[in-house]
């Protein structure tokens, strides 16, 4: 079956590209800048190097897929999708820019393998929770752990996992355990409270406490900047999360101090200190 595509150049890290997206998506339609990746090119080209191994989770139509292959030109970029409409889009999407290093892989992710259903609304698709399946309309999907993922591809490196699945990450995370404890790779995810809440009845103060048991490394990435939540406290991050930042933050989290340094280290050459320091004040 034939698949309906809306199409359109954006600028897209420092390139014009032709993007495809199904056909009605609506969040694409309103898409017309790129500023919105701006920052995440920032973090691909601190954490990335040209021979990275890197999981895109929730690759959607493959725009920060295609971001991170910029830079992991030598190295393999996994894209992973459980919407197939997005599915299609990214496939072409990465075909159409010859991007060799990607390779797009068909399924949601989560503690467990097994199907699942999937309900699919534009960038905004998510797993169904266990207690709605029975009355869900989703299309089901094959769900698979990262961990059987990691093993049946034979990686011997993984450098970064960038995880945006609308509030299903603690599941996908728990599903990648002896991939964390292997590879220690650097860890970019949205924490969304609408979707933790909504979608899982989660509570976010819960997941972002099992984030910090996990990581001890955890920051706000926010402006190209790294902010400490240790630091912060969960009071005060719940607070700035859902006042200032609208119930959406994205977090870095690494198990291991020196998958940060790079970051830190173009964090301490920016801003008004960065100039002074070069400057020789």
């Amino acid at each position: 079956m034939s698949e309906a595509f809306l199409s359109r150049r954006v600028p897209l890290a420092g390139r014009l590209r032709l993007i495809h997206a199904p056909a009605g998506d609506y969040a694409f339609s309103r898409y017309t800048s790129g500023r919105g990746f701006r920052h995440f090119g920032t973090l691909c080209r601190a954490v990335l190097d040209p021979d990275s191994v890197a999981l895109d989770v929730g690759a959607n139509i493959g725009l920060t897929t295609l971001i991170a292959a910029d830079v992991a030109t030598r190295g393999r970029i996994y894209a992973i999708e459980a919407a197939p409409r997005n599915f299609a889009a990214l496939a072409r999407n990465v075909y159409e820019h010859g991007a060799s290093v990607i390779r797009p892989i068909h399924c949601a992710v989560g503690a467990r393998e097994g199907t699942v259903p999937f309900f699919d609304n534009s960038t905004f698709g998510y797993v169904v929770a266990e207690g709605d399946m029975a009355a869900s309309s989703g299309t089901p999907v094959p769900l698979r752990t990262l961990d059987n993922l990691v093993a049946e591809r034979g990686l011997e490196r993984l450098d970064f996992i960038k995880m945006d699945i609308e509030g299903f990450e603690q599941e996908a995370l728990a599903g990648a355990e002896a991939t964390l404890a292997r590879f220690e790779p650097l860890v970019m995810l949205e924490f969304n409270s609408w979707c933790q809440i909504a979608s899982y009845d989660r509570s976010p103060r819960r997941f972002l406490e099992w984030l910090l048991d996990a990581f001890p490394e955890l920051h706000v990435w926010r402006y190209g900047r790294l902010t400490s939540v240790r630091e912060m406290g969960v009071y005060n991050f719940l607070h700035t999360h859902l006042i200032q930042h609208h119930c959406n933050t994205d977090l870095v989290g690494a198990r291991s101090g020196a998958r940060l340094d790079r970051l830190k280290a173009m964090q301490r050459e920016g801003g008004i200190r960065g100039w002074r320091r070069r400057l020789g004040f």
